[in-house]
């Protein structure tokens, strides 16, 4: 059985290379005063060794280590993969490594990781949810010279940014598509109340309903107990005797529980009803028919959320903010058939 191979120093590259370690680190540090043959024949020794230098502790010399880090409450959120996407590409183009952590909504995991974080010198942090947006209050643990960026939640108190998603405008896009496309009794099926995107969504649509001068019937606004197409079905079921020729609904998962009502009581989609969704969640594509949905744009946030870090680590100013990335409306044959 072969045994552990150990690891590589720097003193192992400077006695094979036949020079001292501080010449070693001076073209580590691609110093001028080493001259090219002697350059050269550290950067062969190095490549022959395999050795690889401790980024912690040439980050304590160059005030960086070149990582930054994801802390999330949710590591299986449904929203988690694409904002951490989009984080690492914004470190991606600065070279930069992004760690990560999961907290579970634990407020002692959170303090434990957010140490074992600064022991590791990160150089910016990026706190994020991975399922709702909500208010929190500040890291479990201060976090003193370290910059650091709500995502997919926002800071109530602290001098930094929070990245959202803007679900009031991604309301106004679905409401304004029913009215273009000739729709006057629309409903609308909502989320749970006690979330801050539900409050959002509903006031998107209800004031361009408003501004197109289109009433919003009472009769045709639906709060749901929970996101899940079951409870989509029901509330759908419930209010399609009051004869809707549109259906917005605050999730993908809400859309396809409505969707099966609608097919169910025999009304064709969108000849009868046009459905609309959000989220853009990969299984509305494959709805009967495709779901016109409005995007949640968490490629764009994450990638806004590492830009911030990394212009923060860099020496901007930091200052409390809330930036709401746009969403967008992927029109599909929910409500514009295909001919």
């Amino acid at each position: 059985m072969q045994g552990s191979r150990t690891r590589v120093t720097i003193r192992d590259v400077a006695r094979a290379a036949g020079v001292s370690t501080a010449t070693v680190s001076k073209v580590l540090n691609e110093r001028p005063d080493v001259g090219d043959e002697v350059r050269r024949r550290v950067h062969e020794t190095i490549t022959r060794l395999g050795y690889r230098p401790n980024a912690v502790a040439r980050g304590l010399r160059a005030l960086h280590t070149n990582t930054i880090a994801i802390l999330t409450d949710d590591l299986e959120g449904i929203f988690t993969n694409a904002l951490m996407r989009g984080v690492e590409d914004a470190a991606s183009a600065y070279d930069v490594s992004v760690l990560l952590a999961n907290s579970y909504g634990d407020p002692e995991r959170e303090r434990t990781h957010l140490r074992r974080l600064l022991d590791r010198q990160v150089d910016g942090l990026i706190i994020m949810s991975g399922n709702r947006v909500r208010s929190r209050s500040g890291p479990a643990l201060p976090l003193p010279g370290v910059p650091y960026v709500f995502l997919y939640e926002y800071g109530t108190s602290e001098p930094v940014p929070s990245v959202l998603p803007d679900d009031r405008g991604g309301a106004v896009l679905a409401a304004q598509h029913l009215i273009d496309i000739g729709r006057r009794r629309v409903a609308f099926i909502n989320g749970p109340a006690s979330w801050d995107a539900t409050g959002e969504r509903l006031e998107g649509l209800r004031a361009t309903m408003e501004a197109a001068g289109r009433h919003l019937d009472p009769a045709l606004v639906r709060h749901s107990p929970s996101w899940s197409p079951e409870d989509g079905y029901a509330l759908a079921e419930a209010m399609l005797p009051e004869r809707p020729d549109a259906l917005f609904c605050a999730s993908d998962d809400l859309a396809t529980g409505a969707m099966a009502a609608i097919h169910e009581h025999g009304l064709s989609i969108p000849g009868d009803i046009a459905v609309v969704g959000f989220d853009d969640r990969s299984l509305a594509v494959h709805q009967r028919p495709p779901l016109t949905t409005v995007a949640l744009p968490l490629l764009e946030m994450g990638r806004t959320a590492g830009q911030l870090v990394l212009d923060a680590v860099n020496g901007a100013d930091q200052r409390q903010e809330i930036i709401r990335i746009p969403c967008s409306l992927k029109v599909r044959a929910s409500t514009v058939p295909v001919i």
